[in-house]
């Protein structure tokens, strides 16, 4: 089943979660001044252009990948997560998960679109993107860098492909109040190596004399991502997920669960999941 563009404009809408089997080509936040979450679960099933024209405080937005072929922020565009504008900030976002290619290129263009951001999933999958030069200049330094990006988790971690490592690397070199990165790295179960000999090696790759944050920690695991189970998947995700719902509970409770739904075209429906 598809069908076409969902406008929503609502004062009390706080979470947008969009998974299930249908082909979503557009959905537009028009305004939500309440919006806190946007979890298009399984980009690469749409929607595949996603418009937020207002939402003020949204702080968790994931998982974008290239299966999004526009994303709009304000009037900062990305096209297949490849940035063209750069004009809008989101200071409000603090939760970022990302689908793509160890790309330093691509995720530095979201660091600077959400300055204050607090933590980074990125789900690696291989691609004709891979890439490691960064665009990122001491002289013109990131804000979310300096000042606020504590948490980043890798998964799906190749421990030997040099890219890989680089990526991890260059996060340690310059998030300068990191407390954690997490590597789910890919172990083969039918290989001669230990698990924790492995473990063991994937840290050593990461060993850095000059750390940007003294307090950093690596931890190194199993990678366990599937496709299915993705909300359980993200740790951080799902715990400020619980968060927000034990805060606006009463809302669920006392009002539609799609308040001001305005139809984008003459085939527009009601997204598969919706939650307050």
């Amino acid at each position: 089943m598809s069908f076409g563009r969902l406008c929503i404009s609502s004062p009390t809408l706080r979470s947008i979660s969009v998974e299930g089997v249908f082909t979503f080509r557009e959905l537009v936040i028009d305004d939500a001044p309440c919006l806190e979450r946007l979890l298009p679960i399984y980009p690469d099933d749409g929607p595949a252009t996603i418009r937020v024209i207002r939402a003020p405080k949204l702080e968790v937005l994931g998982f974008l990948s290239q299966g999004i072929f526009r994303l709009h922020l304000g009037t900062t565009v990305f096209q297949r997560m490849i940035a063209g504008t750069m004009t809008t900030k989101m200071r409000a976002l603090k939760i970022l998960v990302l689908e793509c290619a160890p790309n330093l290129d691509l995720v530095v263009d979201f660091l600077k679109c959400f300055p204050c951001l607090e933590k980074l999933y990125v789900i690696f999958s291989e691609g004709k993107d891979m890439n490691i030069a960064g665009k990122y200049d001491q002289l013109d330094p990131i804000e979310c860098l300096e000042l606020h990006l504590k948490e980043v988790v890798l998964k799906n971690y190749c421990g030997s492909h040099r890219l890989y490592i680089d990526f991890a690397k260059f996060f340690l070199s310059n998030a300068k109040v990191l407390r954690k990165m997490e590597i789910g790295g890919r172990y083969n179960y039918k290989s001669n190596c230990n698990i924790n000999d492995w473990m063991c090696y994937l840290r050593r790759q990461l060993q850095l004399v000059n750390r940007a944050s003294e307090d950093a920690r690596i931890e190194v695991k199993v990678n366990k991502f599937t496709r299915h189970g993705r909300r359980e998947y993200i740790p951080g995700l799902k715990q400020r997920a619980k968060s927000l719902d034990m805060k606006h509970k009463h809302h669920a409770r006392h009002r539609h669960v799609f308040p001001l739904a305005q139809r984008g075209s003459h085939n527009s429906k009601k997204i598969d999941r919706l939650k307050m």
